[in-house]
């Protein structure tokens, strides 16, 4: 029994302990080696069981190579140096193994590599958490020094730095991503590496994303690239050379549309250095880049200082194949959604025989070069980027290229020649659509316009004599972001140079006299510089709404932008219906002290949305507007447009009214019809109205009484339909004089305890009536009465009279007053007396008749008793 018991208990025991097992979790990293040999770290890693942690505990040199085999996951730490003997391979992960580098340093010992070959080969999984990689010296082709190869190989670096490696020769890397592979960078740093360009070598960059054999990629969330020097810059996404990629992927079709991709979202870009394209990322052939976020700063090169893109759509090979195929095989496509590009230079880094643009001596895009029909700017920022020739911020190669751009604002940028904000050179285009397009303003050339530097021109956009007109054009549309208006005119001129110059013109707003609009710009040819006016509210409206900001940006040519090729600036469409108005003001002859200037906005909103406002009596009832003019109910409609809180009207643009302007601004090209899905809506045309505003910055509404200065006026506005369709407005300002009525009430005979008067304007009340007492001295004031009404020509009439007052008597608590009105004098007082009435006396009065008929009575009535009382006493004697 005992033993039964015992037995129990055991197996009870070992129940529950087996029971609770899930609840501690084992530790996947449980198994820790240490090693102080070469050959103790290959041991530990050929023994060990999936996951193990080697802990190096001395400095080990390695004489020979450390393979981690398939199935094993190794974590290598302890702080020590590893250091190379030779040019042998230090690290071989194979394909299905994993290595996470902890905090090792690897000293390449300024050995060399061998041909193909790699300092750390991964086809598994290699992750850096921290350490270094450091100190090689590779003087062999088609090396990465960490080299990721296959598509299931995977690097990711959360730490650490690979820094201070030299490589010559072509087609190498510091990190290379090739046939399919992927790496996620999101930490640690790839820095100071140099790649020798000089001679045979080149064709190299810090980090080489290919498109070779397999689509290779790359995210970049984090981490830092910088101080690197190569033919390409920090990142090569997708290829070195049209040949190379045609001899590794055209013998295997489904190598065919390779390609490497870079998904750019964070992390830093910066001090970079390319002999030739893309100081910060290089995107040549089969490459590929989303830019989402992350900050690529301080780069230099000649072509795209930030970044550059080529797709060799123009070379003998892009000929030969079409357009068509040989996008599909080297498309080079950038779409950039975010992100900072800011402080870059294009320059001339080196001199090589692959710089053979005759326009790019000094560099171009300072920020980003393209040379591809696939580069799409929908976001980010362009900032402090320069160019020792043409377009500090941006810069497109060539005919055929393209860029598309949306929602842009290209503001202080500066050229040091022509075009401040945007240079087209004699085969360069530029579209601004109409909806999501682009503002310029507040760029300059030279010391600009308002310094009249005539040695410059065109402080925001300058374009050349098209070599082929018929193709090559700059549209330039006057609804800038938010659909504020932007007005332009010509500023200097240009002379016959290819490029372009100053000729020594005036600057805007001497250019043309007199000065004249060009409203939208149509299919420009010929050469011409311009300057872009934008009120301050369409400056913040456009900085609010942009999505893609160009700013700060110099170069001699194009400060912020310049292009051989076609910009694009939003959708379609380009081409609108338009209308004109001119909005003028005038004040009445007698006021010689307005003041000398007013602002006046002016303000749209669809023929749909107008009709639907409803014109209301203060009951709510409908208005009857029988007997008003078109341009009284016009008026009625805004001012309850602009009282009603209604989304459906927007302030398009504010221009200030003076002498100078002779009172008047003539709007032109203004879009007639609305526009639905970029496409003009025929049948809801455009209503356009204005509204001026007051000392204290409120839209004064029709027929209202204002503050101008010193002065308080009315402003009363009439609108007349042109021949555009557009409506005219006409803004009429009378100086409103004013008076005061003091009246005081006197009293006659006796007084009562209060009255009330009331204040009539030519006939009719005016207001509420006002109690007079003994508390206010039986005295009232009636202060701001107009003199006279706009639009009038005699004065108002003002009267004051007694409530309850009829022929001028007035009974007040059974009393009667004779109410007697004196003259309001020229000071504006008057005095209204009330004189009481007597009071009737009972008594009767001598001398009066109209008790005669009652006397009468009396008396007949006394005699007829006399004669009873005579005859009864007669006949008893008798």
């Amino acid at each position: 029994m005992f033993r039964r018991k015992s037995l129990f208990t055991v197996l009870l025991a070992l129940i529950v302990s087996l029971s609770i097992l899930p609840i501690f979790k084992l530790d996947t990293h449980a198994a820790t080696v240490n090693a102080s040999t070469l050959a103790e770290l290959q041991q530990a890693i050929n023994d060990a069981p999936p996951a193990t942690e080697i802990v190096l505990t001395a400095d080990i040199p390695l004489t020979a190579t450390v393979t981690v085999p398939s199935g094993k996951d190794i974590t290598l730490s302890g702080g020590f140096t590893l250091t190379r003997t030779n040019s042998a391979i230090a690290f071989d992960i194979k394909e299905g193994a994993s290595l996470t580098w902890q905090d090792i340093i690897l000293d390449g010992n300024a050995q060399d590599t061998n041909y193909k070959s790699a300092v750390i080969n991964n086809q598994g999984k290699l992750t850096i958490n921290g350490g270094e990689i450091k100190n090689v010296r590779s003087n062999s082709p088609m090396v990465g020094i960490v080299t990721a190869k296959g598509p299931n190989a995977v690097l990711t670096m959360n730490g650490g730095s690979i820094h201070d490696n030299y490589m010559s020769n072509q087609f190498t890397n510091v990190v290379k991503i090739t046939e399919g592979a992927s790496f996620f960078m999101n930490g640690g740093d790839i820095s100071n590496n140099t790649l020798d360009y000089s001679g045979s070598n080149g064709l190299n960059s810090a980090v080489g994303v290919e498109g070779i054999k397999g689509t290779s990629t790359m995210e970049m969330i984090g981490g830092t690239i910088t101080g690197n020097t190569g033919e390409y810059g920090g990142i090569l996404v997708g290829t070195y050379s049209t040949n190379y990629t045609m001899q590794n992927n055209f013998s295997n079709p489904a190598h065919y549309y390779s390609k490497g991709i870079l998904n750019l979202k964070g992390g830093t870009i910066s001090n970079n250095t390319a002999a030739v394209l893309g100081g910060g990322i290089a995107v040549n052939g089969t490459g590929i880049l989303t830019m989402d976020g992350g900050t690529i700063s301080g780069n230099k090169a000649p072509f795209g200082g930030g970044i550059g893109v080529v797709d060799y759509l123009t070379s003998a090979d892009g000929k030969r194949f079409g357009e068509a195929r040989w996008r599909g095989f080297f498309p080079a496509a950038v779409t950039i959604n975010d992100g900072l590009i800011t402080g870059n230079e294009a320059t001339m880094t080196a001199v090589t025989s692959q710089i053979t643009d005759p326009n790019a001596e000094n560099g171009v895009g300072g920020g980003l070069y393209v040379a591809s029909k696939e580069v799409y700017v929908n976001g980010g920022q362009f900032t402090n980027n320069t160019a020792g020739k043409q377009g500090g911020g941006i810069y497109v190669a060539s005919v055929p290229y393209v860029l598309k751009m949306g929602k842009t604002l290209v503001t202080e940028n500066t050229a040091t020649k022509i075009g401040g904000g945007m240079w087209l050179c004699p085969t360069g285009s530029a579209t601004t659509a109409v909806t999501n397009g682009a503002s310029f303003f507040d760029n300059k050339a030279g010391n600009g316009a308002e310094n009249n530097d005539t040695g410059s021109a065109g402080d925001d956009v300058a374009s050349i004599n098209k070599q082929d007109p018929a193709t090559q054009t700059l549209i330039l549309s006057n609804n800038g972001l938010d659909n504020w208006l932007v007005h332009w005119y010509e500023d200097g001129k240009i002379d016959e140079a290819y490029l372009g110059n100053s000729d020594g013109s005036p600057r805007y707003p001497n250019t043309v006299n007199p000065v004249v609009e060009r409203g939208t710009l149509d299919g420009i040819t010929d050469k011409i510089a311009l300057k872009a006016i934008v009120s301050d509210e369409g400056k913040a409206a456009a900085r609010n709404v942009a999505k893609v900001i160009v700013t700060g940006n110099t170069a001699p040519r194009g400060g912020g932008i310049g292009s051989n090729g076609a910009v694009v600036f939003g959708r379609d469409p380009v081409n609108y219906d338009k209308v004109d108005l001119t909005v003028s003001k005038k004040w009445e002859n007698s006021n010689t002290n307005h003041v000398t200037s007013v602002t006046v906005g002016l303000f749209r909103i669809t023929k749909a949305d107008f009709d639907a406002v409803t014109l209301t009596n203060t009951d709510g009832s409908m208005l009857d507007t029988t007997g008003m003019s078109e341009s009284e109910i016009f008026q009625a409609k805004v001012d309850k447009l602009m009282t009603s809180g209604a989304a459906t009207y927007a302030q398009i643009d504010q221009v200030v009214l003076n002498e100078a302007n002779d009172w008047k601004f003539m709007f032109v090209d203004l879009i007639k019809y609305d526009m639905v899905n970029d496409a003009q809506d025929t049948t809801n045309p455009n209503i356009y109205f204005a509204r001026e505003m007051d000392t204290d910055g409120n839209w004064v509404a029709n027929d209202s009484k204002a503050k101008f200065g010193t002065q308080k006026i009315k402003a009363s506005y009439k609108v007349t339909k042109n021949s555009s369709g557009a409506y005219d407005q006409v803004i009429t300002n009378e100086e409103v004089k004013f008076r005061e009525i003091e009246i005081t009430k006197k009293w006659v005979g006796g007084s009562a305890n209060q009255v009330e008067v009331q204040l009539y304007k030519d006939g009719v009340v005016e207001g509420t009536p006002v109690t007079l007492n003994a508390a206010n001295n039986w005295t009232t004031t009636f202060t701001n009465l107009p003199v006279r009404d706009a639009g009038r020509t005699v004065d108002n009439l003002y009267e004051v009279r007694e409530v309850g007052e009829t022929g001028n008597i007035i009974t007040i608590d059974g009393a009667k007053y004779q109410v007697t009105y004196g003259l309001i004098d020229a000071n504006g007082k008057m005095e209204i007396t009330n004189k009481k009435e007597p009071e009737p006396t009972p008594s009767v009065e001598t001398g009066d008749s109209s008790n005669l008929p009652l006397f009468g009575t009396i008396l007949m009535m006394s005699l007829l008793v006399t004669a009873c009382v005579a005859k009864k006493r007669a006949s008893i004697l008798g």
